[in-house]
């Protein structure tokens, strides 16, 4: 009589599934921290002031990455230094997050271009390009320069300045205010004469004693380059002769 080969068959499946539940144990202990790991939060490190290696080295003890790398002027951060970062530090966020950081390239300077001459519009967007920041714009009357166009700029043409400094930028008008005009060191009459060309109006003159020659402005006011427009006052000090002072004290 033949032995029947059913216990076999059930040691066998069962030997199959006990090996089917070892497998699935062990994929689940390898994946399941993974999976919790990966739904946990840390808080960004505080970076500012590292260099880039030592950043880097930081967030991937801390389980995050380095994102995008931008270098970019500052004064305050000395260069190859972090001196930006995003998400900011102390800002809980998810493993495997990627940090960008922002690394300082010291101060950046430059030179104020030469624009006089040029419509605004074009030297706004010349400034912009160069990397300044026009604060605002002024109007100064001038005969000299046509309306419109730049007259002067303020740091001046060619000065050495940080990058992003504020640019005000001073265009040329018919109209309203310009700078005074120099009289001291001219004659009496010249002075009259620049004056009434201007539209201003001779005040008080005062005399004084000089050894300059006789009618010689020593003082005007108000004093060169202060803003004036039509109409304003001007008062002159004037050489005179010291017996006439005298006569008239």
């Amino acid at each position: 009589m033949k032995k029947s080969k059913k216990p076999l068959r059930i040691f066998i499946n069962l030997l199959l599934l006990l090996a089917i539940f070892a497998l699935i144990g062990g994929i689940v202990s390898i994946l399941m921290p993974l999976l919790v790991q990966k739904g946990k939060e840390v808080a960004v490190p505080n970076l500012m002031g590292l260099t880039p290696e030592k950043a880097e080295s930081l967030l991937v003890k801390s389980g995050l990455k380095k994102g995008e790398i931008r270098t970019v002027p500052s004064a305050e951060v000395p260069v190859n230094r972090v001196c930006g970062q995003y998400p900011r530090a102390g800002r809980r966020v998810k493993i495997g997050r990627e940090v960008d950081l922002e690394i300082s390239a010291g101060v950046s300077k430059v030179r104020i271009p030469n624009l006089e001459g040029l419509p605004l519009a074009n030297a706004i967007t010349a400034l912009e390009r160069s990397g300044f920041v026009v604060a605002r714009v002024e109007s100064i009357r001038t005969a000299t320069v046509p309306a419109g166009r730049v007259v002067t700029l303020f740091p001046p043409a060619g000065t050495e300045v940080r990058r992003g400094t504020e640019v005000v930028i001073s265009v040329s008008t018919k109209t309203g205010m310009f700078p005074m005009p120099n009289l001291v060191g001219l004659n009496i009459e010249t002075a009259r004469g620049i004056i009434a060309s201007h539209g201003l109006i001779l005040g008080g003159i005062k005399p004084a004693s000089s050894n300059e020659p006789l009618g010689t402005v020593l003082f005007q006011y108000p004093e060169e380059g202060m803003a004036v427009c039509s109409g304003d006052t001007v008062n002159l000090i004037v050489v005179q002769d010291s017996n006439t002072s005298n006569q008239k004290r």
